[in-house]
């Protein structure tokens, strides 16, 4: 006997999905129409469409100037092909793409920008030291010292004006 859809339960089911959170098993029988109505697609990387959906439209800039679609001059990957997958295909794309990438990773974590630790001659003197200070800034919120994280946050303005 054919399985019927579970959405609408009128078509036969062409398309299965498993789910097993926190060991609870659960299955889903659902026809082409309804399939395509829920937003399911073929591509393993269908899900970071709706991942990234979640942090707004990040990619809003996914058109150029001239309403062009960007393409990467070296390995011919699209915008597209990003968005639908969520791979770049060259390290070039990094810098073709760059205004649909840093908005969705601004979303997605704390800051565009490396903060952590690097070898010494990696950063300017300047950026060693607004790095120290966001360290202490940091460490003195959470120690609830808010007025030496004021101070600390002032520093830091003036040494970025500066920098």
């Amino acid at each position: 006997m054919e399985k019927m859809c579970d959405d609408c339960g009128k078509r036969p089911a062409v398309y299965y999905m498993k789910n097993v959170i926190n060991g609870v098993t659960s299955q889903r029988y659902l026809c082409a129409e309804c399939k395509a109505k829920l937003g399911f697609t073929s591509s393993p990387f269908a899900g970071l469409g709706n991942l990234f959906s979640s942090f707004g439209n990040p990619f809003a800039t996914m058109y150029g100037v001239n309403g062009a679609k960007k393409t990467c001059p070296t390995c011919g990957y699209t915008a597209e092909e990003y968005l639908g997958s969520g791979y770049l295909g060259c390290p070039d794309c990094y810098e073709t793409f760059a205004d649909l990438i840093t908005p969705s990773l601004a979303k997605m974590q704390r800051d565009v920008k490396h903060v952590g630790k690097s070898p010494a001659e990696f950063y300017s003197p300047e950026e060693k030291q607004y790095n120290e200070l966001l360290r202490k800034r940091e460490e003195a919120v959470a120690n609830e010292d808010y007025r030496l994280a004021g101070q600390i946050n002032e520093e830091m303005k003036k040494l970025k004006g500066g920098a």
